[in-house]
Parts: C-alpha cells; structure tokens; sequence
C-alpha cells in the first residue's frame, strides 16, 4: 500500500508514508478505520471506514487523485 501511495503521489522511494489501522469508539464511527498519511512536507491524510485489507487498490488510487491535498472529509456516514 505504501508503495500505491508513493507512486500515485508522485514521492520518492524514502519518502514518510504511514499505514495504520485504528479502532474507533466515538459515537457513529465504523469500529475500524485504515488511516494513510503522507507525513510531508505538506502532511495529507486520508481516511478509509474499514480495515485495511479491505481498502482495495483502485479505491486508494481513486482518493488519492480526487484530493491530492488530503481528504477532509468525514467518512464516518458512508459504512460499506
């Protein structure tokens, strides 16, 4: 998944990408989430409700393409 992120994002091999999977215990959030993050210069993150073997290729190529900048958006309503 890493390397989908740097390459799509157009980063150097060693650039700081991270993948986590997080539970999540606030009220209408999906019990887990994979959060991937681009730590910058500029920092970007993106949010996916489901774990991270679900998160599938083109889905990740997709988000990071709609919003280079990072997705701000709160995914916290659009279960799968």
């Amino acid at each position: 998944m890493k390397g989908i992120v740097r390459t799509v994002a157009q980063l150097d091999s060693a650039a700081p990408v991270l993948v986590q999977q997080l539970a999540c215990t606030e009220p209408d959030c999906p019990p887990v989430e994979t959060v991937i993050a681009i730590l910058g210069p500029p920092r970007r993150t993106w949010k996916f409700p489901k774990p991270t073997i679900d998160v599938a290729v083109a889905e990740l190529r997709a988000a990071l393409v709609a919003y280079p900048d990072g997705d701000h958006h709160d995914h916290r309503d659009h279960r799968d």
